[in-house]
C-alpha cells in the first residue's frame, strides 16, 4: 500500500532534481536557494499521481491495487502542497528573485533591497484585494473564516486563468510543431526562418553588455589599487571583472580602454553608480548567455537536418556513413547507415504519428474544457461509457496521463514565453532570477489546473473537492467565475490557431516585417494588391530570410572549422576519417553556396507538406536539378579520389609528423 507512492515521490524527486540540474547548477548556490527550488517542482510533480489517486479511489466501489492510501493522509498531503505551494509563489521565491535580481555588494544590503522590492509589490497585490473585500462584506460578512476563503478564491481565479490560458496555447502549439517536425525539408525552413532575428537580438545585447563591461575594465584599471580610497569598492569591482567572458575581455581591453574619453571620476564611483552598473551587468549578460545558447542549440539542429538532407542524396553506403557522422556526437550503438534511416525515414514518420495522437488528445481537453461538468464532456464520456472506470488501474493510468499532458502544455507555454526578454531559461547556465520566475509559475498553476481536470467529469467526489472546493466555492460571483471561465478557453485556441498574437504584434510594430517567421503571413490588402500577389510577397520574403539564415549557419560552421584547424597538436592523428570531415565541410559549404545562388534553388520553395519520398521533395523544390547533380557528383568523386589517394599515399610511405599539414586536418 505505501511502498508504490512512496517509489512515485522518490521518482518525482529524481526527476526534480535531474530537471533543476540541467537548466541551472543547483548544487553550487546555497541551501536557501536549492530547497525553494526542489518544492517548486516537486510539488507539481508529484501531484500529477496524487490527484488521479485521490479521483480514483473516491469514484470506484474498490480500492486501487497498491496505491491504496487512508482519506487522512491524501487530505494532510494537500494541506502540505497547497500551503508550502501558497507561501513558495506569495513569498519566498519572490524574495529571493529580487535579492538575485539586486545589485547591492553585500547579501544584507541585497535583502533589505528584496524586502522593500516585495512590500511594494505585495502592497498593489493589496490594493487589487479591495474589491474583493468590499464584495465579501457585502455579500456575507467578514470574518477570520470568510478572509482565509476570499484569499484562497481569489489566488485560485488569478491562477485558474492563467493557467488555462497557457494550456491552450499549449494544446496547439505542441501538436502543430510535432507536424512540421514530420517533415525535414519544412523543419529546415522552419528553423532558417528564425535564424536571422536571433542574431540581430544576440549582436544587440553584445553591443549593450560591451558597454558595461568598458565600464568595469575603466574601474578595474583605476581604482582597484591597494590604496585606501580604492578598498572601499575594490572587490566589488573585481567581482565584475572575473565575470567577464574572456573573448570580449580581450577585445575590449584592446579597442578601448586606452581612449582619454573612456575615464570615470572618482567623485562618480558611489554606491547607487555601483549597484545600478551591477544590476545592469548581471542582466545584460544572462541575456547575452540565453541568446548565446539559444543560437547555438539553433545551428545543432540547422546543421543536423543539413546532413540527413546531404546523405539523402548519396546511395554509396560507404559515402553516406561519412557524410552523416555529424547526426548526434554522443555514443551511441547505431552504426552510421542505421542512425541515417533512423533520422530521414523514422523519426518523421513518428512525429506525425505522435502529432496526430496530440491533436485528438488536446480536441478531447479543450471539448471537454467547454462542456466540463456535463455529461457531453468526452473525458467523462471517455472514463465512465467505455467501461474504463471498471478496471480502477487502467482509469489511473489515463487520468495520469491526461493531467500531466495537460500540465506539461502549461509549463512548455510558459518556458517558451518571452516576458520582455527578461526571462530565459538556458540548459546548465539560466540565471537564478530566471529560475526563481518560472518555479514560482510552475508551481503557481498547478493546484487550479488540478481543480480542473476533476471539473471535466460529472462526478467530482474526491478528498481534494471536498477541502479545496468549499474554499473556492465561496459566493455566487467565484462560483460563476469557476464555471465560466474554464468555457473562454476558446478564445486562446482561436488566437493560437489563426497566429493572432503575431499579427497583432506586427500591426503595433512589435516585430519585423522581414524576420518575424509567422507574421509574414499577412491576409490584408491594404494596397489594393490580390491574395495571390500578396503570397508570393511573403513567398520573397521567406526567400531572403532563408538565404540569409543560410549565410550566417555557414559563415558559423566555417569560423568553427578554422578554430578546430589552428587548435595546437602535439601529434597530428592518423585518422583517415578525419580527411573525409575536411572534404565532407567544404563539400557541404559548397553545397549550401549553391543553394543561394539564386531564390528558385532555396530549399522546399513550395512548403509543400506531404510524406514522401524527400526525393521528390527535392527534385520539386528545385534542388535536384541537372546542374546540381553535375555538381553533387563532382563533389562525391572528389571524396572518393582524395580518400583513396590519402590512402595510398600512406600505405607507401611512413608516417610524418608534419606540423605544416596538421592545420588542414578537422578534429
Amino acid at each position: 500500500m505505501w511502498f508504490l507512492p512512496l517509489l512515485c515521490y522518490i521518482f518525482a524527486l529524481a526527476l526534480t532534481l535531474t530537471g533543476i540540474q540541467f537548466h541551472i547548477s543547483i548544487f553550487k548556490y546555497p541551501a536557501y536557494l536549492v530547497i525553494p527550488f526542489t518544492l517548486a517542482v516537486f510539488i507539481p510533480l508529484s501531484i500529477t499521481f496524487l490527484l488521479p489517486i485521490d479521483y480514483v479511489a473516491h469514484n470506484s466501489p474498490l480500492s486501487i491495487i497498491w496505491f491504496d492510501l487512508p482519506d487522512k493522509v491524501i487530505l494532510y498531503l494537500w494541506k502540505f502542497n497547497y500551503w508550502t505551494t501558497f507561501l513558495l509563489t506569495w513569498l519566498i521565491l519572490p524574495l529571493l528573485q529580487e535579492f538575485f535580481r539586486s545589485g547591492h555588494f553585500n547579501k544584507l544590503s541585497r535583502f533589505k533591497d528584496a524586502v522593500k522590492r516585495n512590500i511594494k509589490f505585495q502592497l498593489i497585490i493589496l490594493g487589487v484585494s479591495t474589491a474583493g473585500l468590499i464584495y465579501l462584506i457585502l455579500e456575507v460578512g467578514l470574518s477570520l473564516s470568510h478572509l482565509k476563503l476570499m484569499i484562497i478564491a481569489i489566488s485560485h481565479i488569478y491562477s485558474l486563468v492563467l493557467a488555462l490560458w497557457l494550456m491552450a496555447h499549449g494544446l496547439i502549439s505542441i501538436p502543430r510543431n510535432k507536424w512540421i517536425s514530420g517533415n525535414l525539408l519544412q523543419d529546415l525552413n522552419h528553423h532558417y526562418l528564425k535564424v536571422p532575428k536571433l542574431v540581430d537580438n544576440l549582436e544587440d545585447i553584445k553591443i549593450t553588455f560591451k558597454e558595461d563591461v568598458l565600464q568595469v575594465l575603466v574601474l578595474a584599471k583605476n581604482f582597484t589599487s591597494a590604496s585606501g580610497e580604492d578598498f572601499r569598492f575594490r572587490d566589488w569591482i573585481l567581482q565584475l571583472y572575473y565575470k567577464i567572458p574572456l573573448d570580449i575581455k580581450e577585445f575590449m581591453e584592446q579597442q578601448y580602454t586606452h581612449g582619454e574619453s573612456n575615464t570615470i571620476n572618482r567623485d562618480q564611483v558611489t554606491t547607487h553608480f555601483m549597484t545600478k552598473l551591477t544590476a545592469n551587468f548581471n542582466l545584460n549578460l544572462n541575456k547575452l548567455n540565453s541568446y548565446e545558447a539559444e543560437f547555438n542549440s539553433l545551428l545543432k539542429k540547422i546543421v543536423s537536418l543539413e546532413d540527413v538532407l546531404n546523405c539523402s542524396t548519396n546511395d554509396d553506403l560507404q559515402q553516406r556513413s561519412r557524410l552523416v557522422y555529424r547526426i548526434d556526437n554522443h555514443l551511441t550503438l547505431l552504426l552510421a547507415n542505421n542512425k541515417f534511416i533512423l533520422e530521414y525515414y523514422m523519426r518523421p514518420v513518428l512525429n506525425r504519428l505522435l502529432s496526430i495522437i496530440l491533436f485528438i488528445s488536446s480536441f478531447i481537453i479543450l471539448e471537454s474544457e467547454f462542456f466540463h461538468s456535463t455529461p457531453i464532456s468526452l473525458m467523462n464520456i471517455l472514463i465512465y461509457s467505455t467501461g474504463i472506470n471498471n478496471h480502477n488501474l487502467l482509469q489511473l493510468i489515463v487520468c495520469c496521463i491526461t493531467f500531466s499532458y495537460m500540465l506539461f502544455a502549461s509549463l512548455n507555454s510558459l518556458t517558451r514565453l518571452k516576458i520582455f526578454n527578461m526571462y530565459h531559461l538556458v540548459p546548465h547556465n539560466s540565471d537564478p532570477v530566471s529560475a526563481c520566475f518560472y518555479t514560482t509559475y510552475i508551481a503557481r498553476l498547478t493546484i487550479p489546473l488540478s481543480y480542473n481536470f476533476i471539473t471535466l467529469f460529472v462526478s467530482r467526489n474526491s478528498i481534494f473537492e471536498t477541502w479545496f472546493g468549499k474554499s473556492i466555492h465561496l459566493t455566487g460571483l467565484f462560483n460563476s467565475m469557476n464555471n465560466w471561465i474554464p468555457r473562454f478557453v476558446l478564445i486562446p485556441v482561436l488566437l493560437t490557431v489563426f497566429n493572432v498574437y503575431d499579427k497583432l504584434k506586427k500591426k503595433i510594430g512589435l516585430t519585423s516585417d522581414l524576420y518575424d517567421s509567422w507574421a509574414l503571413f499577412d491576409d490584408d490588402d491594404e494596397n489594393g494588391e490580390n491574395r495571390s500577389d500578396v503570397e508570393n510577397l511573403n513567398n520573397k520574403r521567406k526567400d531572403l530570410i532563408i538565404v540569409e539564415a543560410k549565410r550566417i549557419i555557414n559563415r558559423e560552421m566555417l569560423k568553427l572549422s578554422q578554430q578546430r584547424s589552428s587548435r595546437p597538436e602535439t601529434l597530428r592523428p592518423f585518422n583517415l576519417t578525419n580527411a573525409a570531415n575536411l572534404n565532407y565541410e567544404s563539400n557541404r559549404l559548397q553545397f549550401n553556396n549553391s543553394l543561394m545562388e539564386s531564390t528558385d534553388q532555396r530549399v522546399d520553395s513550395s512548403y509543400s507538406d506531404d510524406v514522401t519520398d524527400n526525393r521528390n521533395d527535392l527534385n520539386s523544390s528545385g534542388i535536384l536539378n541537372s546542374k546540381l547533380w553535375g555538381k553533387l557528383g563532382g563533389v562525391i568523386n572528389g571524396i572518393r579520389s582524395n580518400v583513396a589517394t590519402t590512402f595510398n599515399q600512406n600505405t607507401r610511405r611512413e608516417y610524418r609528423d608534419d606540423p605544416e599539414d596538421s592545420d588542414n586536418i578537422l578534429l
